[in-house]
Order: C-alpha cells, then sequence, then structure tokens
C-alpha cells in the first residue's frame, strides 16, 4: 500500500533539515521506500496572486472581458472569460511562462503574450483546474479560482507560497505488515530512528488529549456492542453545536495532498485523523440515530444499507455493522450509511473510534465488493490502543474549525485490559545474527527510538513491544531485524 506524505506535516513530529532527496534515500535503505518525489510549487512556476484592478467590456466579444490586475510590481492587462470576477477579487494569475492547461484539458502550453480578439494579453487568469489545483478546489472548478480567502497576502505573492504548497510530498510503499506506518505519526517515528531526528512526543502528547467533557452528559449516547470477539473496543463521544461546511483551506489542503477529496469539515476531520494517527473513524449525525443507540453486531440475512458511495448492498449474515434500534447504520470498519451520514443540516455529531477483527473487515470488504482507506487499515489489524488518541484529536478539531462542543463523556467498551508484548532479547545472538559487531549501547538505543522499551541488564533483557507494533512484532528476531535494517 502506498501513502503520499507531506513533508512539512511529517516535520511537525520529526524535525530534520535533510535534503527531500537525502530522506529519501535513508529512509529507503532502512524503512519504507519512497517511489516518487514530487515538488507542489514546481507546477506553479509564474503563478502569482493577483488582485482585479479594472474590469471593461472587451470591445469585440461579448463574452470576454479586459481586466487590468495588480500582481506587485507592476499592472498586467489580461483578458478573461471567467464570469465570476469582481474588482478587488484575489486571483491566480498564470504570467507569461507559465505552464497551464486550458479548462483543465488537453496538453500543457507554455502562455506567451497573445492577442485574443484585437486586445493583447499578458497572461492568464486562471481557474483551479488549468493550474492542477482542482484536487484542492474541487467545487467550481470550471470558474476562475477565487483567493479572496487569502486576505493577509499581498499581490505578486507566488501561489504556492499563498497557499502553502511550497511542500514536497513523498509517495512511500508501506509493507502490509507495518499498518503504523500509513500515517504521518508513525511515518514520522521511522524518521526519528532512520535519520536522527528528535521524536515530538510533547506535541503528540498534547494532540492526544480530550478536551474538558461535561460533567454530565447533554446529549446522551448508548453503546452496546454484541459481537464482542469482532469489535475489541468501540469508542464513542456527542459533539454538539456544530456548523457543517467547508473545511479551512489548511485542512483541505493536507487532505489533497494525500490524494483525499475534501467533503465538509466534519468528514474531513475524520479522514484527517487517519493520515495524521492511522485511526480510521467515522461520524454520525447524532439525531439521525434511533433512540441515540449504537450497536456492534452482525447483520441479519437479507438486511440492507444504502451506503454513502450511494449504493444498496445487500448482507447474507454474519458482517460485522454498526446499527441503531432499527437497522443497520454502517459496515463496519469499511462506509458508512447515507441515513446517518453528515449533511448541512447536522448540528450534533457522533465521533466513532474502534478496533474491528481485521480478518472480518477483509472477508466482508470481499463480498461485499466494497472498499475504502478505512478498510484498508483495519484489514492489517489495528491496536485496541489508538482510538483514544484518534478520538480526543478529532474533537480538538471539531472545536477549532465547527465551533463543536463536547456533550457526553466517551463511551469506551473495551473486553480485557490491555497488555504489552515482551520477548527476551540477547545483543550477542542478535550481532551473531546480523553478521556484524553492533555494540549492545547502539542496538538498545535503536530500539528505544523506534518505542520499544528494555528492563534489565546482562547477556538477555526484557523488551517491551510498543502498542502501534502490537501485530507485527512476534519474537526476538523480529527485533534483531529492526535493529539490522536501521
Amino acid at each position: 500500500m502506498n501513502i503520499q506524505l507531506s513533508y512539512q506535516w511529517l516535520q511537525e513530529y520529526a524535525k530534520t533539515d535533510l535534503a527531500p532527496e537525502e530522506f529519501a534515500r535513508r529512509l529507503s535503505l532502512s524503512g519504507p521506500g519512497v517511489e516518487r518525489i514530487r515538488r507542489l510549487g514546481d507546477a506553479l512556476q509564474h503563478v502569482v496572486v493577483g488582485r482585479i484592478a479594472e474590469i471593461r467590456p472587451h470591445p469585440n466579444a461579448n463574452r470576454l472581458a479586459v481586466t487590468i490586475v495588480d500582481v506587485g510590481k507592476e499592472l498586467l492587462e489580461i483578458v478573461c472569460g471567467g464570469t465570476n470576477l469582481a474588482v478587488g477579487q484575489k486571483v491566480a494569475v498564470a504570467k507569461v511562462g507559465s505552464v497551464v492547461s486550458w479548462h483543465g484539458e488537453g496538453e500543457l502550453v507554455t502562455l506567451g503574450e497573445a492577442e485574443i480578439r484585437g486586445v493583447k494579453s499578458f497572461g492568464m487568469i486562471a481557474g483551479a483546474n488549468e493550474i492542477g489545483l482542482d484536487d484542492y478546489f474541487p467545487h467550481g472548478e470550471k470558474e476562475i479560482l477565487d483567493l479572496s480567502f487569502l486576505e493577509k497576502v499581498s499581490a505578486g505573492t507566488p501561489v504556492a507560497e499563498a497557499l502553502g504548497l511550497a511542500d514536497v510530498v513523498f509517495d512511500v510503499e508501506v509493507t502490509t505488515n507495518r499498518p503504523d506506518a500509513f500515517c504521518t505519526v508513525g511515518m514520522a517515528r521511522e524518521a526519528a530512528a532512520i535519520c536522527g531526528a528528535k521524536f515530538q512526543e510533547k506535541r503528540l502528547a498534547e494532540r492526544s488529549k480530550m478536551p474538558s467533557l461535561p460533567a454530565r452528559d447533554r446529549l446522551g449516547i448508548t453503546v452496546d456492542v454484541v459481537a464482542r470477539e469482532l469489535c475489541p473496543r468501540y469508542e464513542a463521544v456527542v459533539v454538539d453545536g456544530v456548523t457543517v461546511g467547508p473545511s479551512p483551506w489548511w485542512l483541505r489542503r493536507r487532505l489533497a495532498q494525500a490524494g483525499i477529496r475534501p467533503i465538509n469539515n466534519v468528514v474531513d476531520i475524520t479522514n484527517y485523523v487517519m493520515l495524521e494517527f492511522g485511526q480510521p473513524m467515522h461520524a454520525f449525525d447524532y439525531h439521525a440515530l434511533q433512540d441515540r443507540t449504537v450497536i456492534v453486531r452482525t447483520a441479519k440475512s437479507k438486511e440492507t444499507l444504502v451506503a454513502l458511495d450511494g449504493n444498496t448492498y445487500t448482507f447474507a449474515g454474519g458482517e460485522l455493522v454498526i446499527a441503531d434500534k432499527a437497522r443497520p447504520v454502517a459496515i463496519a470498519g469499511i462506509m458508512g450509511g447515507e441515513a446517518t451520514g453528515i449533511s448541512d443540516k447536522t448540528t450534533a455529531v457522533v465521533f466513532e473510534a474502534a478496533t474491528f477483527d481485521a480478518v472480518s473487515v477483509r472477508r466482508t470488504a470481499r463480498a461485499l465488493n466494497v472498499h475504502s482507506d478505512s478498510s484498508l487499515r483495519f484489514e492489517k489489524g489495528l491496536s485496541t490502543e489508538g482510538t483514544a488518541a484518534a478520538l480526543a484529536r478529532a474533537v480538538q478539531l471539531l472545536q477549532e474549525v465547527a465551533g463543536g462542543v463536547p456533550a457526553s463523556g466517551v463511551k469506551d467498551a473495551r473486553f480485557g485490559a490491555y497488555a504489552a508484548k515482551k520477548y527476551a532479547y540477547r545483543p550477542a545472538k542478535a550481532a551473531e545474527l546480523i553478521g556484524a559487531p553492533v555494540p549492545a549501547a547502539k542496538q538498545f538505543s535503536i530500539l528505544s527510538a523506534l518505542g520499544f522499551s528494555m528492563k534489565g541488564r546482562g547477556a538477555s533483557v526484557e523488551v517491551a513491544v510498543p502498542w502501534w507494533r502490537d501485530h507485527d512484532v512476534e519474537g526476538e528476531r523480529d527485533l534483531v531485524e529492526e535493529v539490522a535494517r536501521v
């Protein structure tokens, strides 16, 4: 499985001054392989923020306008056919020398000075799809890109800089046994161990802390996990006072860089948390859940669900679903249902963070022929210990971008206390297996940087496996492999 990894985002958790090429080389030698490096700003050379100073009719064409655009150090006369132009508006101006695609179609062309129906034009006021930004601005891409939300950005600023796109994105192949590395935090841990960067534990702790919850539930929710063997942990919390709308630019940008299309601020938050922490999440419209109840059970034969992709799925029976008192409302770990989905009328949200059985999710996804970013992660096996931090991060973000306020305590249904895996580890034996005289202190330093903890001294020590690696480390030889690769 490949992920798109933002270098800027990663450095929030593991600061490194390495050039992108050197970072990619080191990571590929010792961990997940970098298959491609994308510099997002490269495609936006000579594209700057402009402010429309004047608009007048084209003398020879009813559907065109002649504009005067301030691009910082000069005023450019540009002929434009956009219908959403306004004096004072900030726009993306592709200056002479820019590489664009006309209306987002066909081959790329380099802009030169042009004469359009008898009027000279020195560049182009671009739409998002004409400069490769349609993934970032999915709505209205057929029109001129309106950058007026960049209130503090002055005319002439490169668009890549103004939009925070002076970033590098790595296309990284992560092996199936490493679901912990399918996210920014997981890759930051890798970078810290491999490149010698300092992992920002304090920042992670801050973003993993649940905001203050009410002493008593203002909006109650009942969680009943019936299929305990298929759902060892299920957490939920209600957030009220939510205003659903478009996400702020920084959030949309992060999703688009990772290949996920923005939808609305609530849904975007669940995807953002998945990309950041590696824990898939789901959001229900609280008022659409019958009897304000969430039941984790297996489906009955011939039950149906209209999912968020618009398709109706019929269950054979035995598939793991999330239900309310009346019907299934989600295919567990795969996709939510339309009836309880987030809409612009939603005012209260139920956030779900859970651990579902990997085999159950995989079988259901194949049987129904429905797959998602969530199912791809659950199918690899996730720890029960990742849900709490993800839920807290989602509530933090919802407060920030949608004005939500926690209206319930956290409902945490889990079955069995967590116990970290522990294995005996012999440094001398490890050096023998590696085939190189790696000092014991160096071995312990590597394991510690990767999140493992050691107890004891001498020829054999006890190593505890961190929760995010509890599905792939199964013995001493796996620990030796960790040292060897780094």
